[in-house]
């Protein structure tokens, strides 16, 4: 081995330490004060170091967090003191009465003032329970049956908000709620659906089932985000305060709720209570919005002397409980289960049901996610069911109802055979646990297939529909995709329901599509994980398919955003004899194989590594249009403001984001500074298109 210098060793201690500090910064108090950009080039710079001298790599290294070794199970976990579950009170009556259950119960230690209780959201999410030894991450388990867990270790060191070093060497076990951010959940599901791949249906579900991968790099490529909130040893420390319980983290290094704070009577709970709820439903208090999903507020008596006068009951502390709200929610009967086809094949199970009303809204149809949702709510058809939508879009069914089985209930049958090719379907575990049909060749998969090639976020062929694409699949006329394009207007006359002028429309609209950027071509290639925003960063530095698909994986690590998982599937993917033959299809059929300037011919960008929001209406352009010109221009183009937004583009009817952005202080840019930006610099595309400012 060859010997360190002492220079590398001490150049990767003031990088540990610099990106440690700066994690800090961003993760716990929120106030970052160096770009992305330049956060990722020192953790390259890590990286490189201990490529070159593994030996200097610790486990408390910051690049110690993609992943580890793919588990066969998880080992159980013990707790080092039990993890409750809270009690739970739906109406102020029932807080009242909590409330005057503590008082009784301390005589007069609640003050004359009433009790004093620290109070924080409660985050819909995972619990766990995490070990530091002298203040190095040591393992973490879930919270099981309060008593043995689950040891999740490898999973939860990879959240990126979490340290593995904390800034005290002190010996502790914290409790937190790990979940997903409603901003990150979306973009991983537009992402997930752009990269051709199932989209899921809650960021609780989602958080909870990253935790519990066994392979600990797909738990590190979720945007996972955690808050902790309870010590063990916090008497040991010397803290007399959940304040200071609180304050003692955040010391420490790790992230805690910036909400939480005291309230010192019950008419200050209530009040934080009515203020939650407001911005539960969207809405901005003084300034403050919900980036996540919550379903109450914990409250929790401050003084940490008078816990263990309150103690237990079987359950739950009695010191503490959780606020919540009730959801909306309806029985019904369960009728008959569908299952959907997606392009990777894979069939998901929707419930039939008889129609209700639900929050003004008749529902017929609820999400059933995977076999083993089936499972856990252990229901047949003809079972009368709750369904509820909660803070999700798509209704789901929670449980059966109280209502006794009279026998005429009946096993919800699952298809064996796939309806469309008639291949055996297979379960497939890595897939949330979902029958798959494994037919490349199925005709229900090249039906969706090409309906999401057509889509409007990939080559936007108009009027082109799902309904087209199963019309021309049935008909025999599209076998693969680059058929599309050998289509005459003859053929498509034919087609039931098409006029001549509608043929004619549909056959110019495709032939159109020619002309469309590589983004988008890359995108209609469906490789796992490439989305619209990583097509264009792969077209803006690549600048061609050819030059994407002769790409190493470390020749495409090194561009920024782009990580090993997706590297090597990106690499696998032209790999593949079947998906070369696509390609040259898609080449042959006259589409754009390459950009007309790369990023290193055009310069710097204009919106390099910055956040930008729009809001209101921009009367020149869709929202599209520019979505697509500011990405191009290396802009994120994000859909929710905060902290961390550069620049928020307002138009006219611009509302709550505006608002927010002027509170905290953001740049904000008018349609007219947005026009006299495209105008006067050189930006991409350099051939303006039909919408461009005049």
């Amino acid at each position: 081995m060859s010997q360190i210098p002492d220079s590398v060793r001490e150049e990767l201690a003031q990088l540990r330490q610099a990106v440690d500090e700066h994690a800090y910064l961003y993760y716990v108090l929120d106030a970052p004060v160096i770009s992305d950009a330049e956060y990722d080039r020192m953790y390259r710079r890590i990286v490189e170091i201990e490529i070159q001298y593994p030996a200097l790599i610790s486990s408390d290294s910051i690049t110690q967090k993609v992943g580890g070794r793919t588990l066969d199970k998880f080992e159980p976990f013990t707790h080092a003191s039990r993890m409750y579950s809270l009690e739970n009170a739906l109406s102020e009556e029932e807080f009242i009465a909590f409330d005057e259950r503590i008082s009784r119960m301390l005589g007069n230690s609640g003050g004359i003032f009433g009790n004093e209780y620290f109070c924080e959201p409660k985050l819909d999410g995972l619990a766990v329970s995490i070990r530091y030894e002298n203040g190095v991450y040591a393992e973490a388990g879930t919270r099981g049956d309060g008593i043995q867990g689950e040891n999740v270790s490898q999973n939860v060191r990879t959240i990126a908000s979490l340290p593995l070093k904390l800034r005290r060497k002190v010996s502790i076990t914290v409790r937190g709620e790990i979940f997903i951010r409603t901003a990150d959940f979306e973009e991983f599901n537009r992402s997930r659906e752009e990269a051709g791949e199932e989209i899921y249906a809650t960021a609780r579900n989602t958080a909870a089932g990253s935790i519990r991968q066994l392979d600990s790099a797909v738990t590190a490529s979720r945007p996972l985000s955690i808050y902790l909130y309870s010590l063990v040893e916090a008497q040991e420390e010397g803290l007399s305060s959940q304040a200071q319980v609180i304050d003692f983290l955040r010391e420490c290094g790790l992230p805690v709720n910036p909400l939480g704070h005291v309230c010192s009577s019950r008419d200050e709970v209530l009040a934080f209570h009515a203020d939650l709820e407001a911005m539960r439903s969207g809405g901005i208090v003084r300034g403050m919005s919900l980036p996540y999903a919550i379903d109450g507020m914990v409250v929790k008596l401050n003084d940490i002397s008078m816990w263990n006068s309150l103690g237990f009951t079987a359950k739950a502390p009695r010191y503490m409980l959780a606020y919540k709200w009730p959801e909306a929610e309806v029985a019904t009967l369960l009728n008959d289960v569908s299952f959907q086809i997606s392009r990777q094949g894979v069939y998901s199970p929707v419930a039939e049901l008889e129609p209700a009303q639900l929050d003004g809204v008749t529902v017929a149809r609820a999400t059933l996610h995977n076999l083993d949702e089936i499972e856990r709510l252990d229901i047949m058809l003809g079972d009368e069911v709750f369904i509820k939508r909660g803070g999700e879009v798509i209704p789901k069914i929670i449980g059966r109802s109280g209502r006794q089985r009279d026998g005429s209930e009946r096993p919800i049958p699952l298809p064996s055979v796939c309806s469309y090719c008639e291949s055996a379907l297979i379960l497939d575990d890595e897939r949330s646990h979902n029958l798959r049909c494994p037919n490349r060749d199925c005709s229900g998969r090249l039906v969706e297939r090409i309906a999401y090639f057509a889509s409007r976020g990939v080559m936007d062929i108009e009027g082109f529909s799902r309904k087209t694409a199963a019309k021309l699949v049935q008909d025999g006329l599209v076998n693969e995709l680059p058929d599309i394009y050998r289509l005459s207007v003859a053929q498509l006359s034919e087609l039931e329901g098409f006029a001549d002028v509608s043929a004619q429309n549909i056959h110019a609209a495709i032939q159109a599509t020619q002309q469309q950027p590589l983004w988008r071509v890359i995108c209609g290639l469906e490789i796992s994980q490439v989305g619209s925003q990583t097509a264009k960063l792969l077209a803006r530095r690549l600048g061609s398919i050819d030059a994407l698909s002769t790409a190493t994986t470390e020749e495409l690590q090194r561009i920024s955003g782009i990580g090993k998982v997706m590297a090597d599937d990106i690499v696998a993917w032209f790999a593949d004899e079947r998906n070369q033959a696509l390609v040259q299809g898609l080449a042959e059929a006259g589409l754009m194989m390459s950009e007309e300037e790369t990023e290193a011919d055009a310069g710097p960008m204009l919106f390099d590594e910055k956040t930008v929001v729009l809001t209101g209406t921009i009367t020149f352009a869709s929202r599209d249009q520019l979505k697509d010109w500011l990405e191009l221009n290396g802009a994120r183009a994000s859909s929710s403001v905060s902290k961390k937004t550069d620049i928020v583009i307002a138009g006219p009817g611009a509302g709550s984001k505006l608002e927010k952005a002027q509170s905290l202080g953001l740049e904000i840019w008018d349609e007219m500074r947005l026009i006299e930006c495209m105008r006067t610099q050189a930006s991409r595309p350099s051939t303006k298109p039909d919408w461009w400012p005049k």
